[in-house]
């Protein structure tokens, strides 16, 4: 049975969780053995948070090792996004994306990526938006034209530059459209970090990055709905472990949320 070291102490724990809950993100450092140590508080940790905030209970949705460990080194470069994406124009029932754990093994030798978080509050108080009403009109329009390939299935978007781009008002919108570039992948909007830089301050926003260089035997675990995250750096094969905490919600409890997230936009 797993026994919590002296440093994970209860009253330890409830720093962490007090952490996660005021900044959207907690770092742990400790030196976990072994990856399953790291996955037990995280998930500790993120059922904490879920009952504090009146959730039903959160299950592991998504497992990654990242990169692959039979592929190659991962780009130098990953853009902001929300693990899932953010439900803009639910129609059909999926898991939505609550937390998200990132855990580098204790073996792995040394790293030299640095995981970037990007808060919404601080992001998008630098700009003024149109009412809520608007707002969604303008996100899902966009959806229409640039979101879906399948509009039964409603518009999902995990990308932070594409919501920016969809809820400005004066510009059209110039990222490639996933809709009619049916061979585009998503998560390959810009080719570089100068470029996603360029992108926000061209739509009058200065990315305030929190950048958290995790090593070795280390945990991240981040509000997946309050923060976007991205990377800047090369990761190896097998470097990093990601745990997605969510859950499975109808289209009515996706609008609510949705609209409950949209909130930053005025914050």
């Amino acid at each position: 049975m797993y026994k919590r070291r002296p440093s994970l102490d209860i009253m330890r724990m409830g720093n962490i969780v007090e952490a996660l809950h005021t900044f959207s993100y907690v770092r742990v450092e400790e030196s976990f053995r072994t990856t399953q140590e790291a996955l037990e508080c995280a998930s500790a940790v993120v059922t904490a948070c879920q009952v504090d905030r009146g959730l039903p209970p959160l299950e592991i949705i998504g497992e990654f090792i990242v990169p692959p460990p039979d592929g190659g080194d991962s780009r130098n470069f990953q853009t902001l996004h929300f693990d899932f994406g953010l439900p803009l124009n639910p129609k059909v029932a999926q898991d939505i994306a609550f937390y998200t754990a990132l855990h580098v093994p204790a073996d792995i030798e040394s790293v030299q990526a640095v995981t970037r978080l990007v808060p919404l509050d601080a992001l998008l108080g630098q700009h003024s938006w149109p009412p809520l009403g608007e707002l969604v009109e303008r996100l899902g329009q966009y959806g229409r034209t640039h979101g879906a390939w399948d509009d039964e299935q409603g518009y999902v978007e995990g990308s932070l530059a594409r919501i920016i781009e969809a809820a400005t008002t004066n510009c059209s919108p110039q990222l490639p459209s996933v809709k009619l570039e049916t061979d585009f992948l998503c998560g390959m909007e810009f080719n570089e970090l100068s470029a996603e830089i360029d992108f926000f301050e061209r739509h009058g926003i200065q990315l305030q990055v929190i950048e958290i260089p995790l090593q070795p035997g280390e945990l991240l675990v981040f509000d997946n709905l309050a923060v976007a995250h991205g990377r800047r750096g090369t990761r190896r094969p097998g470097e990093l472990r990601q745990y997605v905490f969510g859950l499975s919600l109808e289209p009515t409890a996706q609008k609510e949320l949705r609209d409950s997230v949209l909130a930053a936009f005025w914050a």
